[in-house]
């Protein structure tokens, strides 16, 4: 989780100064597609808070739309289809394409599914579960 929040922090700033990608939405939405967990809604929040001080955006925009849109993605992630891998890519870009337009739309679903294998790797290999234990 703590490399989670630092790789985000870090695309967040490079969000605001480089690229015109909305990438910490496409995390987070992958993210919240892959585990429904309650920290999904304090990253959404505080990245949102972060992304509307680097962009003097009324502060606390992007968190109502970042809170929305994990929201959606942790009910739909409990729906029947939630087994599909696939259904990450539209639902990036109906998300995104509500919160910037057209253009940013088709670049961050075609980056979706890249960032979603790469979340599950990193979350099926590195982060211990409780089912194990590890030994000390």
């Amino acid at each position: 989780m703590k490399t989670l929040i630092i790789i985000l922090i870090i695309v967040s700033f490079l969000q605001t100064t480089i690229w015109p990608l909305d990438l910490v939405l496409v995390i987070l939405i992958s993210r919240a597609y892959l585990k429904a967990q309650k920290s999904n809604l304090f990253l959404a929040f505080f990245l949102g808070l972060l992304i509307s001080h680097l962009t003097l955006d009324p502060l606390g925009a992007k968190s109502m739309v970042y809170l929305i849109v994990v929201q959606i993605i942790q009910v739909l992630s409990k729906s029947r289809l939630a087994g599909h891998p696939f259904l990450v890519v539209p639902l990036t870009f109906i998300l995104v394409l509500a919160d910037n337009g057209l253009l940013p739309a088709v670049w961050a679903s075609i980056v979706s599914l890249p960032i979603f294998y790469s979340l599950k790797m990193w979350e099926e290999r590195f982060i211990p579960t409780k089912e194990i234990k590890l030994r000390i």
